[in-house]
């Protein structure tokens, strides 16, 4: 079963979605900063509300609109006047965009885009907390895959697309658990699977040719993050290269023409 609504048959109600879509994306990835955050420091993201890192004064809603707030208050902290980063509103921007964007190149509002924005959500969260632990949190994993659990029945084509993304991540998932024994080996240390993991996952929502755009990329860019990492001496992570790789293959499908199911 397929469901699709075009977005531009009303052009004002394409841009009124778009604009919504930023505003979504905004405030998913003020949420999903925030549980990153909660998950590599041990926390229960489920409960407890929004605090100050410095004060620990707990937020009122009025601190907590997505990019709103933090102008509104000049990137400070309205209780204790302690300067806060600018990362979790870059990041707002960011997914803001990105929702906006992946909504508008896509051109309509069906199973592939609430699988695709969904995924963001998720890749920004563990794309943070490995760049903060080194470590790919299993419950992110498992929520990428009820995201494709509850997605694939709706999917165009639903029986292709399912088998290529099976095949897709067997082949990259092998490559990849080969690829790590073997360094681990001539390193004699014990390697992460995270990785391997993560991107078998996304693999699940790209065909062969959507998987080799997404390995591609991620390889280049894992390069970038490996020798960022060790000049700073801190853990590898890999999880924000994956996770760009898709993203990207994921719009070029779109930009391109290329990986239309």
């Amino acid at each position: 079963m397929t469901l699709s609504y075009p977005l531009f048959t009303m052009p004002i109600v394409g841009i009124y979605l778009i604009i919504m879509a930023f505003m979504f994306g905004a405030i998913f990835a003020s949420f999903i900063t925030c549980t990153a955050w909660r998950v590599v420091r041990g926390e229960d993201w489920k409960l407890g509300h929004s605090h100050c890192d410095t004060c620990g004064h707990e937020l009122s809603t009025a601190d907590l609109f997505p990019v709103i707030s933090y102008i509104a208050l000049k990137g400070k902290c309205r209780y204790c006047g302690s300067k806060v980063p600018p990362r979790d509103l870059i990041f707002e921007i960011i997914l803001g965009l990105v929702f906006a964007g992946t909504l508008a190149l896509h051109g309509a509002i069906d199973a592939i885009v609430i699988a695709s924005l969904a995924l963001e959500v998720l890749l920004l969260g563990l794309s943070l907390a490995d760049w903060d632990s080194g470590v790919i949190p299993d419950g992110f994993l498992a929520a990428i895959l009820v995201v494709w659990i509850l997605t694939v029945g709706f999917m165009p084509d639903m029986q292709t697309y399912a088998i290529e993304g099976l095949i897709a991540a067997a082949c990259v998932g092998l490559v990849m658990a080969v690829v790590t024994a073997v360094i681990g080996k001539a390193k004699n240390a014990k390697m992460s699977y995270g990785p391997t993991k993560l991107a078998m996952c996304l693999m699940l929502f790209l065909h062969i040719k959507g998987a080799c755009i997404a390995v591609g990329i991620a390889v280049v860019l894992g390069i970038i993050f490996v020798l960022v990492c060790k000049s700073k001496k801190r853990k590898i992570a890999l999880a924000p290269a994956i996770s760009i790789g898709v993203v990207a293959a994921m719009i070029l499908k779109d930009v391109l023409g290329l990986f239309v199911r």
